[in-house]
């Protein structure tokens, strides 16, 4: 069983690959507000269903990549207050 100074140096590691991950999250997002930006300029003045299937499912994509972030976000306080604790 590790010790508890070892148990914190694992915590440390992950808190810190895991803001590593949300930072390149959000640059992400940001591709994605742009993409779906370019997207809807196309989009104007055509109903097409496919194009605005497209933007339908870009959408998604953000919102759901939002709530990643915002999972990720809460497993760092929540592994940050445990080695705080420990």
């Amino acid at each position: 069983m590790p010790s508890v100074e070892e148990i914190k140096v694992y915590l440390a590691a992950t808190v810190a690959e895991t803001e590593r991950t949300a930072t390149a999250m959000r640059g992400i997002a940001d591709r994605l507000d742009e993409a779906l930006a370019r997207l809807r300029l196309t989009a104007t003045g055509t109903a097409h269903p496919a194009l605005a299937e497209a933007v339908n499912r870009l959408e998604q994509a953000k919102v759901r990549l939002d709530e990643a972030l915002l999972l990720a976000h809460g497993a760092v306080e929540s592994a940050n207050t445990y080695r705080a604790t420990i």
